[in-house]
């Protein structure tokens, strides 16, 4: 085998099998959300029927992050599966909880196998 084989292997091993995605939410609300909040698409790829895991940090205080299906919003954190597909679009949001809190949050999104995204700072008055 070829050092370069053998380099792009290990490459790709290293890397999370899942991938995160973040963009403006351009749908319709889904029922379970906040009138108030700031919305996001979040993109969750990764293989068939996985468990994933999602953890929100560097949230400002008196800011809370929620995860989004059309069943429910989970604070800070989500466990779910992948379907078949190996594709789940969560509605993100940073939720501004108190006055005194700091006009501006984002977040960071992390996968349990390390996958990342970064969600762009949110302002709300």
């Amino acid at each position: 085998m070829h050092t370069l084989s053998i380099v792009a292997m290990l490459v790709a091993i290293a890397q999370p099998a899942t991938r995160l995605s973040i963009q403006p939410w351009t749908g319709t609300d889904l029922q379970t959300t906040t009138a108030e909040a700031a919305k996001y698409r979040l993109e969750v790829t990764g293989p068939p029927n996985a468990t994933i895991r999602l953890q929100a940090s560097n949230v400002a205080t008196g800011w809370l992050a929620a995860f989004c299906t059309p069943k429910l919003c989970s604070p800070q954190r989500l466990d779910a599966q992948l379907p078949r597909s190996g594709q789940i679009v969560l509605q993100f949001e940073l939720i501004r909880e108190s006055q005194d809190a700091p006009k501006h949050s984002g977040a960071t999104i992390t996968g349990g196998d390390g996958a990342s995204v970064t969600v762009p700072a949110a302002y709300r008055q």
